[in-house]
C-alpha cells in the first residue's frame, strides 16, 4: 500500500493565490462584464418591447469598474441616460402643481435641444391664450398665422414659423397646444430590475465558465 503524504511548507498557500490572483481575477471581471451584457442585451429588448425608440433602448448603459484592468472586486453599473426613465420601472403617479400641461399632437417637439413646455412656448414661439372648458380639461392655444383666403375654422398645418408669426401678430386663429390634467397614472413598463437580478444570479455559472487556473 503507498501512502502519499504532504507537508505544508510555510508561506506556499499564500504563494499558490498570488500565482492565481491574475486569473482569479480575470475570471471574475469577465463575469460580472458577461453578466453585464445579458443585462444590456435583455434590457434594451426590453424596453423595444414596450414600445421605446432606438433612442430609448441605447440610453439603457453598462460599466464595468475598474476600467481596462482586471480585478477581483469588479463591478458593474447600469444605468439609463434618460434621468426620468425611472418611472416606468414601477407603477407611478405624477401629480401637477395644480396641473400638468401635455403637449398636444401638432405642438412643436422641441425648442433648439429642450423638450417643450409652456414656459419655453412663451419664451422662444409666442403668447399661449387658456381655454377653460365646463366639464373637460382646460386647454392652452397658441395663435398660428393664417393664409390669405383660409376659410374661417379651416384645418391649419402647424409648424413653427406659422406660430411665431402669428405670435408675432400677423393675422391668425387659435390652435390647441397644450392639455391641463391634474395627474397621470404611469403603469410599470421596464423590467430592467429583474433582468438585472436575473443576471446576477448566473454570476457564479459564468465565473466557472472564464476561470482559467494552471
Amino acid at each position: 500500500m503507498a501512502r502519499l503524504r504532504y507537508q505544508r511548507k510555510d508561506g506556499e498557500f499564500a504563494q499558490a493565490m498570488v500565482a492565481n490572483g491574475d486569473p482569479i481575477a480575470a475570471a471574475g471581471t469577465a463575469a460580472v462584464t458577461e453578466a453585464g451584457d445579458i443585462v444590456k442585451r435583455d434590457g434594451r429588448h426590453n424596453i423595444a418591447a414596450a414600445g421605446f425608440s432606438k433612442r430609448w433602448q441605447n440610453a439603457l448603459r453598462v460599466n464595468v469598474y475598474p476600467r481596462r484592468r482586471n480585478s477581483m472586486s469588479a463591478a458593474a453599473l447600469i444605468f439609463h441616460n434618460i434621468r426620468y426613465a425611472g418611472v416606468f420601472e414601477d407603477p407611478t403617479t405624477i401629480v401637477g402643481h395644480p396641473r400638468l400641461w401635455l403637449p398636444l399632437k401638432d405642438t412643436p417637439k422641441r425648442a433648439g435641444r429642450q423638450k417643450m413646455t409652456p414656459a419655453l412656448y412663451i419664451r422662444t414661439i409666442g403668447p399661449l391664450v387658456s381655454i377653460e372648458r365646463p366639464g373637460k380639461p382646460p386647454l392652452l392655444a397658441g395663435k398660428i398665422a393664417t393664409r390669405r383666403g383660409q376659410v374661417a375654422g379651416g384645418r391649419v398645418k402647424v409648424t413653427t414659423s406659422a406660430l411665431k408669426r402669428g405670435g408675432a401678430g400677423a393675422p391668425s386663429t387659435l390652435v390647441p397646444l397644450f392639455i391641463g390634467i391634474d395627474r397621470v397614472n404611469i403603469r410599470d413598463r421596464f423590467s430592467i430590475r429583474q433582468i438585472t437580478e436575473r443576471a446576477a444570479a448566473r454570476l457564479g455559472a459564468l465565473y466557472l465558465k472564464n476561470l482559467r487556473v494552471t
